[in-house]
């Protein structure tokens, strides 16, 4: 009986680890069922995520057009003052000087902000269709600052009526992609 019990634990013993090999078979394939699964959601996921990729590619591409054109901040302060000078024929104001300021970093440091400050002179009707024409442009224009003075000019000797003439220094923000960017 001694005998018969120590031959049955030595089988035991001896079949034991194929017995936890054949049961481990089976979790690690469950495991890598799972991990299978993971792995196809994750591919399938991809495809949308290359998806989304591209309309933003796409939408920043739109966003991106009505940046100026130069390869330099000289370059862009010079499309800025040409089309000023477009606005300004346009309202019919008087550009008397034009000051490039110093360009800023804007955007996380992407894109450069290009100031040029202008000084104009025309009739309250003109400075406010110049200000419109540069909020409805086609690049991306933004005033920074205004400084409004307003003065009285007779029209005629002995002509009851009078007219307002408006001097105004305004600061306008053209936008410029980095040109270390813009091979990216």
């Amino acid at each position: 009986m001694a005998m018969g019990f120590l031959l049955v634990v030595g089988a035991v013993y001896r079949i034991w680890p194929e017995m936890q090999n054949i049961r481990g078979t089976d979790n690690n394939i469950a495991l890598k069922e799972k991990q299978l699964v993971k792995y196809q959601r994750m591919f399938q996921s991809s495809d949308d995520l290359e998806k989304e990729i591209s309309f933003l590619k796409k939408t920043l591409k739109r966003g991106e057009s009505g940046l100026l054109t130069g390869k330099t901040p000289a370059l862009a302060a010079a499309d800025i003052q040409k089309i000023m000078d477009e606005m300004a024929e346009k309202s019919q104001v008087e550009i008397k000087t034009v000051r490039v300021l110093k360009p800023k970093d804007v955007g996380g440091s992407h894109y450069l902000s290009i100031p040029v400050q202008l000084s104009i002179r025309g009739a309250i009707r003109q400075l406010k269709e110049f200000l419109y024409q540069i909020m409805a442009s086609s690049k991306y224009l933004t005033v920074q600052k205004v400084r409004i003075t307003v003065s009285r000019v007779r029209q005629r000797r002995g002509a009851a009526k009078q007219a307002k003439s408006v001097s105004a220094d305004i600061t306008v923000n053209g936008f410029l992609k980095r040109q270390d960017d813009q091979t990216k």
